[in-house]
């Protein structure tokens, strides 16, 4: 994974308009995208410092009883120390000149290079929060396997315009690629071997399954400690009020199809005497009210724009209680397969075995039915997009396709443990119920544990909604912003021109609300989004948003304040867009409601959140016009691949990987559709 280095020091005061001059004059590189590169100034030449990804210098004014400060942040391959080193080698006398004006440099100066390693590296804060969208690539990885890319897709041209042995068809044409181009050619060998990719990425399956276990885990232990404060939790007791509960459900709709019951064998839907089917109905019908209801809320809020607090708390309730029914109906159906397999029974005849073989042919005829059916619903979207309502119907359709093989699948194992010659004993049925008793206990524990999160995670936003209403009294309304967008052109004007006509770099600077409870909820959110971005968002999004090349967040001055420095590909309004539409939202949600910006000698707010997540960025105008106000102009700013955006160098490594392993026919025409 890249390294990073963020250098904040104190700056004098008077120095501040100088420094930001020298810089602007003698360190900003200028535009040559003959080469993909930039071209550097002599005394700041970047680009001979291999190891560097992307680096900036901001100078912080200023504001509110803090004094300027110089920023220097850089991504890196390797150590901070050798590339310090590596920077002071070639900018040494760049580098003096402007933190010569910072507080505690070194007397020696440049004379004393390693003292003056010390002097950044004692200033050095880190982050508390990064992201990359190409984790494990190093700026000279990144560089080949775009030299590789393109010489692939000259190569190809050259043979179309030449009509020279070009295969027709997808595959021969790879493996022509293959040979060719790249085994053919020492320079290009090295593709042949595939790229090395950080364990974050190759183990992205494994990562999600332990902290699914580790989940699970939890919350058995939450539900066990509830169970032991409330008797009245206690699994069985549950059983035997969701077993009512179901039975009182199903009762009528049991009725109704008791003629069906009635052509089937004797016993079929009994345990113990007790007629099942008003469980089995009721289950069924509590599971299509709870799925139908997580359908509807689904599309309400489907669009991030549309989505709320009492929706999505709802939609996830909805799922987990289908999910308990589904558990429980399968619970239910294996205790009847047992009773059925346990009932002693007569010799059996021919008409037992006919039943048994009929049940089970039409099971599997039905479940091969079922299964065509969803087949057809998930290739449905395979070549286009349904519109929003349709989509809708599409997944109510899968749902119940399933359940209903679900269902189908229990009847007929059902049927056919009464009829089938085969037997367990008693003793082997108590042990296979007291299995599924300890399963089900298992797994009432964990869904009390769930619930109970949900219901502890209810009081903790409960608490938050209250810091937010108070926060409308404290801190003025970001809306108030909007009209100083003329005022904060300047510190934007470099984007989208010049050296960033493809890439572009952006800082903020905000303060931390007052009170303990608003800095803890931003040290949760930053650490939840370093978490993530390590473990989960790592294929070159963030939260859905593909733009950003790297990002990091760091709280400074003894966590006051905010600094947010990002490099991203393409427009700023664009990019800003991905914020508000894309899911990406809750996380700078849940990060920038905890800040305020000053303007106009008034403290305003992000825009309001609503529950933490929801709100906030979802106000268009008052969120850019926010994000613009807490603008700090990036003075210079250097990307060793500018042309470059997350998706380019993500699908050169696709490439790659593809030129050093067996492709399907589908995978080579997906290689072509990236080229």
């Amino acid at each position: 994974m890249p390294s990073v280095v963020t250098i904040i020091v104190p700056l004098a005061a008077d120095k501040a308009e100088p420094c930001s001059d020298y810089l602007r004059a003698n360190a900003e590189p200028r535009p040559d995208f003959a080469d993909g590169r930039l071209q550097c100034q002599p005394l700041f030449p970047f680009d001979e410092v291999t190891s560097l990804h992307f680096c900036s210098f901001v100078i912080l004014p200023a504001e509110a009883g803090f004094g300027p400060r110089l920023v220097f942040e850089a991504t890196i391959d390797g150590s901070r120390t050798d590339f310090l080193r590596a920077l002071l080698g070639v900018a040494g006398e760049g580098l003096h000149d402007i933190f010569r004006h910072c507080e505690g440099y070194p007397a020696a100066g440049i004379a004393e290079p390693e003292l003056v390693r010390e002097f950044l590296e004692t200033h050095d804060i880190g982050c508390h929060a990064f992201f990359t969208g190409a984790p494990g690539r190093s700026v000279a990885q990144i560089q080949d396997e775009n030299r590789l890319h393109g010489g692939i897709v000259r190569y190809l041209r050259r043979q179309w315009q030449d009509r020279v042995g070009a295969p027709g068809r997808l595959p021969a044409i790879f493996d022509f690629i293959r040979r060719d181009f790249v085994a053919n050619h020492r320079d290009n060998r090295w593709a042949m071997s595939p790229a090395r990719l950080p364990w974050e990425m190759t183990a992205r399956a494994l990562v999600a399954l332990a902290a699914l276990i580790a989940a699970v885990a939890l919350a058995y232990l939450f539900g066990r400690i509830l169970s032991h404060l409330f008797p009245a939790l206690e699994p069985w007791a549950l059983y035997a009020a969701l077993t009512a509960t179901t039975e009182a459900a199903g009762d009528p709709g049991s009725k109704v199809i008791a003629a069906f019951a009635a052509v089937l064998p004797d016993n079929v839907f009994f345990e113990g005497g007790r007629p099942a089917l008003p469980m089995l109905v009721g289950v069924t019908l509590l599971w299509g009210a709870l799925r139908g209801g997580g359908l509807v809320l689904g599309g309400l809020s489907h669009h991030p724009r549309d989505q709320s607090f009492a929706l999505r708390f709802l939609l996830h309730l909805a799922v987990i209680f289908s999910f308990v029914m589904t558990i429980f109906l399968a619970g239910s159906v294996l205790r009847l397969v047992i009773a059925g397999l346990e009932q002693e029974r007569p010799a059996t005849g021919v008409v037992a075995f006919a039943v048994a073989a009929l049940a089970l042919v039409v099971t599997v005829l039905i479940l091969a039915a079922l299964d065509h059916a969803l087949v057809s619903l998930r290739l449905m979207v395979e070549l286009k997009a349904l519109s929003p309502g349709r989509e809708r119907l599409r997944r109510a359709a899968r749902d119940l396709v399933i359940y209903a093989m679900v269902l189908t699948a229990a009847i007929g194992l059902l049927i056919i443990a009464r009829q089938s010659p085969l037997t367990l004993g008693h003793d082997v049925a108590d042990r296979l119920r007291g299995w599924l008793g300890n399963g089900y206990e298992f797994m009432a524990y964990v869904m009390l544990g769930v619930v109970g999160a949900y219901a502890l995670g209810l009081l903790l936003f409960a608490m938050i909604r209250a810091l937010e209403l108070r926060d409308r009294t404290a801190y003025a309304d970001a809306s108030g912003l909007i009209a100083r967008a003329a005022d904060n052109v300047p510190k934007y004007a470099r984007e989208e021109g010049g050296i960033n006509t493809y890439q572009n770099h952006f800082a903020s600077l905000t303060y931390v609300k007052g009170g303990v409870a608003r800095r803890v909820l931003l040290r949760v959110a930053l650490f939840a989004v370093n978490l993530l971005a390590r473990c989960w968002f790592n294929r070159g999004e963030l939260g859905g948003i593909p733009t950003i090349l790297s990002a990091r967040w760091v709280m400074m001055d003894g966590g006051r304040r905010l600094l947010f420095l990002d490099n991203y590909s393409g427009a700023c309004d664009s990019y800003l867009n991905e914020f508000i539409d894309l899911p990406g939202f809750k996380g700078l949600n849940a990060i920038w409601t905890n800040t305020f910006v000053h303007a106009d000698g008034r403290r305003t707010s992000f825009p309001a959140t609503q529950f933490l997540l929801w709100g906030g960025a979802q106000s268009e105008q008052p969120f850019k016009a926010y994000v613009r106000q807490s603008q700090i102009e990036t003075l210079v700013w250097y990307s060793a691949y500018p042309t470059l955006a997350t998706v380019n160098v993500n699908a050169n490594t696709d490439l790659r990987q593809a030129l050093s392993g067996t492709l399907a026919p589908c995978e080579v025409d997906a290689v072509f559709q990236r080229l």
